[in-house]
């Protein structure tokens, strides 16, 4: 295979570092486009010279937790992607979207991504697909400090609802390949469902058996709760609004996607691989964490 120059944003987050991994293995030419690279989202002209003479570019609208409205600021950045990837000539171009990014309301934190598809629909990308992954196992991670000072599991969700999980790994692997596949005969859209579903009275079994606690119990959080506890995490409140919407949007709608599971769409990663790998050190920071409070205070 020819190697590829791609440009990948939020190169230092979950998904696009487990891209550009993928791909610096492979021998390709990446281009990580970060702020921290000197390449604010919201500057068109430096994001378009970084994407010139690029063979593909991912594309992902990094969240602002201190947006009063998400869906807004979530369109500001996206413009100004679109406009770059326009004005550079980008060929090809894997879209991070999400599971239920087809609707156009009811979604919460989602709505700026379906938007994100139908302005990059609009342009002419010859090779484009959006990746729509599902529940990123990588939210679980919240539940760690309660975890660790309570003894349980809480979160918005209905511990019932069984729902695809996904590890953020896994779908930086996909787009890897996407960004680079030859030849290109992907659809428009591409769900991925993870290993398996999981309710989240499974989820909570399975971290408890990892961090060496049997039978770690889940509690569903109010959602006034979840939004007071999103407050306090230092989130805005239209922020703490969508992300309560969205687990709303998911508690009674479910997470149904466009695609029914198949081997296309399901990958490898299982939550208790996670758990192993993932959960337990970030759990066991927040015991360490809460110890040296308790000392500190004593």
């Amino acid at each position: 295979m020819a190697k590829k120059k791609i440009a990948v944003t939020g190169a230092s987050g979950h998904v696009g570092s487990a891209a550009v991994r993928r791909l610096k293995a492979a021998g390709h030419s990446v281009v990580e486009v970060t702020r921290s690279a000197g390449v604010p989202f919201e500057d068109a002209a430096k994001l378009t010279r970084a994407f010139k003479g690029a063979d593909a570019a991912f594309l992902m609208i990094p969240p602002d937790l201190k947006a009063q409205d998400p869906r807004r600021r979530a369109n500001e950045l996206g413009a100004k992607l679109a406009e770059a990837v326009k004005a550079a000539r980008v060929p090809r171009v894997v879209f991070l979207s999400s599971v239920n990014a087809h609707l156009a309301e009811g979604t919460g934190l989602i709505l700026g991504l379906h938007d994100m598809e139908e302005r990059l629909n609009a342009l002419d990308i010859a090779e484009l697909v959006h990746l729509r992954p599902a529940y990123f196992m990588e939210n679980l991670l919240q539940g760690a400090v309660s975890v660790a000072r309570l003894g349980i599991y809480s979160a918005p969700l209905n511990p019932e609802l069984a729902l695809p999980m996904i590890a953020t790994d896994d779908v930086g692997a996909k787009a890897a390949e996407l960004l680079t596949a030859e030849p290109f005969q992907e659809p428009r859209t591409r769900g991925l469902l993870g290993p398996r579903n999981y309710t989240m009275f499974e989820a909570a079994r399975v971290l408890g058996a990892a961090i060496g606690k049997p039978g770690l119990k889940y509690a569903q959080a109010p959602y006034a709760a979840a939004r007071k506890a999103s407050l306090d995490l230092g989130v805005s409140e239209g922020v703490a609004d969508a992300y309560v919407q969205m687990n709303r949007h998911f508690n009674e709608t479910m997470i149904r996607g466009t695609e029914t599971r198949s081997a296309h769409n399901t990958t490898e990663t299982t939550l208790e691989k996670f758990a192993r790998e993932v959960f337990v050190p970030v759990y066991e920071l927040a015991v360490a964490a809460m110890r040296l409070r308790e000392e500190s205070s004593a």
